[in-house]
């Protein structure tokens, strides 16, 4: 249905060492879940943060990157964008512990327990049909920044529900808590898409910038589920203890990632308008 456009045969380079490093960060996360003691999973957590720093510092060098140049920029709002939709996308990867903790802590039968757990999807795709409608650059900020804050919240209250042996009343009330913490990456997620998009007006970097975004949820829901992972193990036998240190662990800092965002966004604009008036 699309008109004919022009191609080309040249496939542009694969940013390699970028995407080699985010791999090896997560990892390390990954295996330091695993490992006995806690200065061996601190070593291993270390070990991932200077991989992301090495990402950092080679993006901002390379030709050949990941993410477009104005993520690098200073005053740049595309960065806070890029983090604000990664830690959305840790809220997808505490949804896989879900099954665990109903059937550990409430006694749920394993498919139950899996629906249960889609609470979260079901509450971002329900959200973001009537979320992606709203237009007006005041209505999207303010979705941009209750978004995160309701994923933040609805995961501290799931954390504060969890009990022993938790009662059929008590595994009903889950669901519409859950349902909440999805909604709020749906409220978000579009309006950060399109600020992403629409973050620069070179036809080649606003393509790398559209395809960023897929690359940042990919690569965070990854990250997430190992340092989830880690928060696990970081409970030892109690089941409990895990399921809380894994809902409360979310970074509430999403919600002053998106403040930033929108900040430095608003600064942007002012910066341009006399350059539209002149």
């Amino acid at each position: 249905m699309m008109p004919p456009g022009e191609r080309s045969d040249v496939r542009p380079p694969i940013p390699a060492v970028s995407l080699s490093l985010v791999m090896a960060a997560a990892g390390a996360v990954s295996v330091a879940g695993v490992l006995p003691g806690t200065l061996a999973k601190a070593a291993g957590i270390a070990g991932a943060l200077l991989l992301m720093t090495g990402f950092v510092v080679h993006e901002r060098r390379s030709e050949l990157r990941v993410f477009p140049q104005a993520t690098y920029r200073k005053g740049s709002s595309l960065k806070w964008v890029y983090l604000t939709l990664g830690l959305l996308s840790f809220g997808v990867a505490v949804e896989s512990f879900l099954p665990l903790f109903g059937q550990r802590l409430a006694g749920l039968p394993p498919l139950v327990a899996g629906f249960f757990a889609a609470a979260i999807s079901l509450g971002w795709s329900l959200t973001q049909i009537g979320s992606s409608s709203v237009s007006g650059d005041r209505g999207v900020r303010r979705l941009c920044v209750l978004g995160p804050g309701l994923l933040a919240l609805g995961l501290l209250v799931q954390g504060l529900l969890q009990r022993e042996d938790t009662p059929i009343w008590l595994v009903a009330v889950w669901v519409p808590v859950l349902l909440v913490a999805g909604s709020g990456i749906g409220l978000a997620y579009p309006h950060l898409s399109v600020a992403a998009i629409s973050s620069t007006r070179d036809p080649e970097e606003g393509q790398r910038a559209a395809a960023a975004i897929a690359t940042v949820t990919s690569l965070s829901i990854a990250f997430g589920t190992a340092v989830a992972g880690v928060l696990l193990n970081l409970g030892g036998e109690s089941i409990l203890d895990s399921a809380r240190y894994v809902l409360f662990g979310l970074p509430i800092i999403g919600v002053l990632t998106a403040r930033a965002a929108n900040r430095t966004s608003r600064m942007e604009q002012a910066d341009q308008a006399p350059l539209h008036q002149g």
